[in-house]
Parts: structure tokens; C-alpha cells; sequence
């Protein structure tokens, strides 16, 4: 049968190939593999030592990281700590100004007052003395006689609060 020759032959080439195989692998394990897998685990350390600087840089980073919030938190807290203070500032000046302008108004308006009275004070002397001179005159006119010192002071007096009670009623 010509099919069982065939696999006589194969047999055969089986049996070589593994045998070659089997001495590939021996020199490969002998020679080859020990420089590979030098290089494999080399290049696996380095990875490692790659991996934990990373991690130490990154455990770095979110160090500084923290650090800046602090400072910067910090930063804001004293950045509205001034604002309050020239807040309170500015509203302490305001009041001092406006308690200064309401004194210094008091202060004219008391001077005014003063004025307005030494004013009238010196009106009422003046209008005193024109009625008093007003008031003899008149007087002796129609008594056609000189009137007594005594006389004169009182119809000066009557005059005069006649002026000033008229004149108070009008202001």
C-alpha cells in the first residue's frame, strides 16, 4: 500500500527534526538564551527603577502640589484679611469725616446764631434809640410842653416793647 510508505518516510524526518530540535534548544540554552534572558531581566529593572522614580516624582509632585495649595489658600486668606481691614478702615475714615463735617456745621451753625443775635442785639439798639428820640419828639409835639425825665423813660419803654413785641410777632 502506498500509502503506509509515505509514512514510513515521515517517521523518519519526525524522528530527525526533534532530534535537531533537541540539540537547537541544548546549544540555544547554552549559548543564546543566558545573554537574552540578561538582557530581558536588565531591561525588567530598569522598567522597575523606571516605575518607582516615577512613583517618587509623582509623590514629589503632589508634595509641592500641596505645598502651593497652602501657600496659596494662605495667600487668599491674608489677601481678604487686608480687604476686611481697608474695608473697616474706609468705613471708620467715613465716619470720622462725616462726625467732622456735622461738627464743623454745628460749629457755623452756632456762629450764625451768635451773628444773627449780636445783629439783632445792635439792630434793637439802634431801632432803641430811634424810637426813644422818635417818642420824646412826638411826645412833646402834641403836649407842646417838655416832658419830665421820669416821662420820657417811660414812654420810651412802652414804645420800645410795643416795637419788639410787634416785631416778634412778625418773626
Amino acid at each position: 500500500m502506498p500509502q503506509f510508505q509515505q509514512i514510513e518516510i515521515f517517521s523518519t524526518l519526525i524522528f530527525w527534526s526533534v532530534i535537531s530540535f533537541g540539540i537547537f534548544m541544548f546549544v540555544m540554552k547554552k549559548y543564546a538564551f543566558p545573554p537574552i534572558f540578561n538582557i530581558l531581566e536588565a531591561r525588567q529593572k530598569k522598567i522597575e527603577g523606571d516605575l518607582k522614580g516615577a512613583a517618587d516624582i509623582k509623590a514629589v509632585a503632589e508634595k509641592l502640589k500641596l505645598d502651593f495649595e497652602n501657600q496659596l489658600q494662605t495667600a487668599r486668606d491674608k489677601a481678604l484679611t487686608i480687604v476686611q481691614l481697608a474695608g473697616e478702615e474706609a468705613r471708620k475714615n467715613q465716619e470720622k469725616t462725616l462726625n467732622e463735617t456735622q461738627a464743623k456745621c454745628r460749629q457755623m451753625l452756632k456762629e450764625a446764631e451768635h451773628e444773627i443775635h449780636v445783629a439783632r442785639n445792635k439792630i434793637l439798639a439802634e431801632i432803641r434809640g430811634y424810637v426813644s428820640a422818635l417818642t420824646i419828639t412826638s411826645a412833646e409835639k402834641i403836649l407842646k410842653r417838655a416832658l419830665t425825665e421820669d416821662d420820657k423813660n417811660r414812654l420810651v419803654d412802652e414804645s420800645i416793647d410795643e416795637v419788639v413785641g410787634s416785631m416778634d410777632k412778625q418773626a
